[in-house]
């Protein structure tokens, strides 16, 4: 029985599936924010991110009063400075990430997951996931989530590239995917499907990730 060691935790959106992805089912889990809706907002809250009238439609989404939403922004900003959270919203400890999830997220259709590979893979991601300091900020501890499906991602400058960002899955014929827009091949089939793609597609390096279903709302 393989071994996955946490990468982070992460608050997903289920999104409908984009266009040119047509085929691989209607609905979508990922931890890209090419493809995916993450929270919490980290680039809005510290890039000025929020366009007019952008900040209102997430607090009516969210059901955030002003309050709330202070205690939103007050609780991201403590996280990162604290180094518990990074700017693609991946927690550090599971701790914070449910507390966060029960908190903000409750009228939305989110998942709380756990994003790990193996031992193998994990020490290739985890010299990437590093701060202005160098601290790793991965979390390191075992994965006993249930599967939701696997995934092949690459970092790239503060957020992570999916494969299929770039139809790489057409590389694959073998590929089966989920309900979830998931791989649920076995992961050393997942594994082989990333050094099949490497150099290809977005200038990353491919790592073939579990991805677990730790909470699910709505």
């Amino acid at each position: 029985m393989k071994t996955f060691q946490v990468v982070g935790y992460y608050i997903l959106e289920v999104v409908t599936m984009p266009a040119y992805l047509e085929g691989l089912g209607e609905r979508l889990l990922s931890v890209s924010s090419c493809l995916g809706e993450l929270h919490p907002k980290f680039e809005c809250i510290f890039l000025n991110g929020w366009c007019e009238g952008e900040k209102q439609a997430f607090m009516k989404k969210m059901q955030l009063s002003d309050g709330q939403y202070a205690d939103y922004v007050e609780t991201v900003r403590f996280l990162a400075k604290e180094g518990l959270l990074d700017s693609d919203g991946r927690f550090l400890r599971l701790s914070d990430a449910v507390d966060f999830y029960e908190k903000y997220c409750g009228a939305v259709s989110c998942r709380l997951v756990s994003l790990a590979t193996t031992p193998e893979y994990f020490g290739l991601m985890a010299s990437e996931l590093t701060d202005g300091n160098g601290r790793r900020l991965v979390c390191g501890e075992t994965d006993d989530s249930k599967l939701a499906g696997y995934d092949i991602l690459g970092w790239d400058i503060g957020g992570f590239h999916s494969f299929l960002c770039n139809a790489l899955h057409e590389e694959l014929p073998e590929a089966v995917f989920n309900a979830l827009g998931l791989l649920e091949n076995k992961f050393d089939d997942v594994a082989d499907f990333a050094r099949r793609i490497q150099g290809k597609g977005e200038p990353v390096l491919w790592i073939p990730c579990r991805v677990g279903e730790v909470l699910c709302s709505g």
